[in-house]
């Protein structure tokens, strides 16, 4: 097996493990994040060679979104958007990089792909539904912490309620999903409910 290309471009990289996580064909579609949310933070990307930081402003409805990531000082910003299985990746001039289903266009840049369709119930402190997850773990309050799905394991941290959010939700602020030689870690410092 060949080892993985490695984009030049550490911000390309990020961007491209998202589109993996944007949709995969062999994954059923877990169907709508209960409704929108939009957070801000960091995310960060490490592989058996290299690891990766961007900034990231993540915006949901339903099974459409909108994730912009951005290096130091505004540096290579891009735009991911799309719905379902369907991916557009913008840079910042609002040049069209790629587009096509976010398993597709995930293999052209990298030779792998990944369910991004989960993610936005990751984020949110919970497993997908209709798809098998194991190895639940829960705090002292009852909350989840961990849990496998998809070959992932995901950690779920720094739960806190959510600010101006009249429900009182309380959400992970630190999510960690490891599997292989992956690990990526997304560090929420709002959440908009």
């Amino acid at each position: 097996m060949n080892p993985l290309p490695v984009p030049r471009n550490r911000l390309v990289f990020i961007v491209l493990w998202l589109i993996g996580l944007a949709g995969c064909a062999a994954v059923p579609s877990p169907g709508p994040a209960d409704g929108g949310f939009n957070l801000r933070g960091k995310i960060g990307v490490v592989d058996a060679a290299e690891s990766f930081s961007a900034r990231i402003l993540w915006q949901q409805r339903d099974d459409a979104f909108s994730i912009d990531l951005w290096g130091p000082l505004g540096q290579g910003r891009v735009r991911l958007a799309g719905a379902g299985d369907y991916l557009e990746l913008t840079d910042a001039d609002g040049s069209v990089l790629d587009r096509g289903p976010a398993e597709a266009v995930m293999t052209r840049h990298l030779g792998w792909s990944l369910p991004l369709a989960v993610l936005p119930h990751w984020v949110r402190g919970r497993p997908a539904p209709g798809v098998p997850a194991t190895a639940q773990t829960r705090d002292g309050e009852d909350r989840l912490t961990g849990f496998s799905q998809l070959d992932w394991q995901v950690q779920l941290e720094r739960h806190q309620a959510v600010a101006d959010d009249a429900s009182g939700q309380v959400l992970p602020y630190r999510l960690t999903a490891r599997r292989g030689p992956y690990r990526v870690r997304l560090a929420v410092s709002r959440w908009e409910i």
